[in-house]
């Protein structure tokens, strides 16, 4: 039955998205142009894809993207202070999926951003497991391997099973299984993948804890650990020249599809329609894979850096899922106290 619903449910989209190339969708278009503008908040500071994206989308249609990045959490306490305040001024959010959903359900914030063309391209992958899709859309993934010195592992681990062997024993460092963000997400991803016995014995390999990101990187690079999980994969570039590579295992990746979202009340409801539409074009798409962000649609793979070309091949092993979230971090502080 859930597969019927959900052949049913594309079989829908892919029908309004028919229905939106035509006369309507030229009215939209023409509409945000006279909005002349759109503002975009994205819970991913510092991606270069984001300027790349606002002035790609400018040079098409000639409305302009006006953006603010900072941390996730902030970006959903700036956009629930809007709206009680009555002053909405962002169009389009973009951030993890999970956290849109908790936007739309717990906050009120978020709006169903309508029938677009593109919006019937995403990756078959994705589709399911994709909840709220009216609410929110995947524009790309991040993705997720692990990080080892090339020198202190000159034999890499292929699978997750592997990281269980002694002879890594108080040499991993992992961003904090404990605490949301992406070692949560290794820690709900796996639990569900391969039961709690993994990480019962994971336990034992005395792993350490960060919530520095970046400086992990560089800790595994200076020797420091012989490695570090999960690592985001599209920082890979950035290492270039450092004694490191990334590994993504045989059983896949763990992934964290960001979304793009209209907000209620938006100042500029057409313009963040066709912003959101263009998110999902080759153009964007192409420009998102350049910076090692996994495109949202098919056929793209061929535009990613030859550092992580490989990941354009590589099966997805699962994502974070918001219903779980609560049990997977009262599990992981109970194993991991």
């Amino acid at each position: 039955m859930r597969c019927a619903i959900t052949v049913a449910a594309l079989l829908l989209s892919a029908a309004s998205a028919a229905a939106q190339t035509g006369p309507d969708w030229d009215k939209l278009v023409a509409a945000a142009k006279t909005e002349g503008s759109v503002t975009f908040y994205t819970g991913l500071p510092g991606n270069p894809s984001t300027a790349r994206i606002g002035a790609a989308f400018e040079k098409k249609y000639g409305v302009r993207m006006n953006t603010l990045e900072m941390r996730a959490t902030e970006l959903r306490e700036r956009i629930r202070t809007e709206g009680v305040a009555g002053r909405v001024l962002v169009d389009v959010v973009h951030t993890a999926g999970t956290q849109t959903r908790q936007m739309a359900n717990e906050d009120g914030t978020i709006a169903p951003y309508g029938p677009i063309p593109n919006a019937n391209r995403v990756r078959s992958e994705l589709q399911q497991g994709w909840e709220q899709r009216d609410m929110h859309i995947p524009v790309f993934l991040l993705n997720y391997g692990v990080l080892i010195n090339t020198a202190l592992v000159p034999d890499p681990p292929q699978s997750f099973h592997d990281l269980l062997d002694p002879k890594w024993k108080g040499k991993i460092l992992a961003d904090d299984f404990r605490a949301p963000g992406g070692g949560s997400t290794f820690f709900q991803v796996t639990y569900a993948a391969f039961g709690r016995a993994f990480h019962d014995k994971l336990l034992t390999q005395a792993i350490a804890f960060t919530r520095d990101q970046r400086e992990a990187e560089r800790r595994v690079a200076r020797g420091e650990y012989a490695m570090y999980l999960p690592f985001l994969l599209n920082y890979l570039p950035s290492l270039k020249g450092l004694p490191v590579r990334g590994l993504v295992f045989k059983e896949g990746m763990q992934y964290l599809p960001y979304s793009a979202s209209t907000v209620k009340n938006a100042p500029h409801p057409n313009a963040g329609r066709l912003l959101i539409d263009f998110m999902l074009s080759d153009e964007a798409q192409a420009i998102y894979a350049r910076e090692g962000l996994l495109p949202a649609v098919d056929g793209l793979s061929d535009k990613l850096p030859a550092e992580i070309a490989f990941l354009g091949d590589t099966k997805l092993l699962g994502t974070s899922v918001l219903e779980r979230i609560p049990f997977a971090l009262k599990t992981a502080q109970e194993i991991y106290k």
